[in-house]
């Protein structure tokens, strides 16, 4: 069986498409440029004697065009589940809120408590260093890890 039983120029309507099949499974790569070499001419060889298949480039061509300008969005549910978009919206942003208002009142507790502590000026001063340097490297790693993921061009790839 040749890979096309069309005559240049001619339609396939009637005909057997089971002889475009194979070229079909290549319509996608073809449009997004994704064909090299010995398959990328084999398909232009076959597109030059076979409208039909020309007429679905053309079908994919405009889809591709739609398609970008919607802007495909992620599925609002990440991984398909009901848990993953309950997880998103709900449970980890209380879980951060949670958290963050632990730990504020928890070091006010410790600023307090060390404040009143018996503990001479100088190892307070000491202390206060040492605590104030590690919050200032702490902020500073995480600032640059929030700035770098903002401009981290495979942020959207899935693993």
């Amino acid at each position: 069986m040749t890979p096309s039983h069309h005559e240049p120029g001619t339609t396939s309507s009637g005909g057997d498409r089971h002889d475009c099949e194979e070229f079909l499974e290549d319509l996608a790569r073809y449009v997004d440029g994704e064909l090299h070499g010995a398959d990328l001419e084999r398909f232009e060889s076959h597109l030059a004697g076979c409208t039909e298949c020309l007429r679905e480039v053309a079908v994919f061509r405009s889809l591709k065009g739609e398609l970008q300008k919607m802007g495909m969005k992620k599925p609002e549910v990440p991984g398909g589940t009901v848990w993953g978009g309950v997880n998103k919206r709900i449970a980890r942003p209380t879980g951060w809120i949670f958290m963050v208002v632990g730990i504020v009142m928890y070091l006010a507790y410790a600023v307090y408590t060390f404040i009143q502590s018996p503990m001479d000026l100088f190892g307070k001063l000491a202390t206060g260093f040492v605590v104030i340097g590690f919050v200032v490297l702490l902020a500073s790693v995480g600032y640059e890890r929030i700035r770098s993921y903002r401009t981290d061009p495979y942020k959207g790839v899935e693993k």
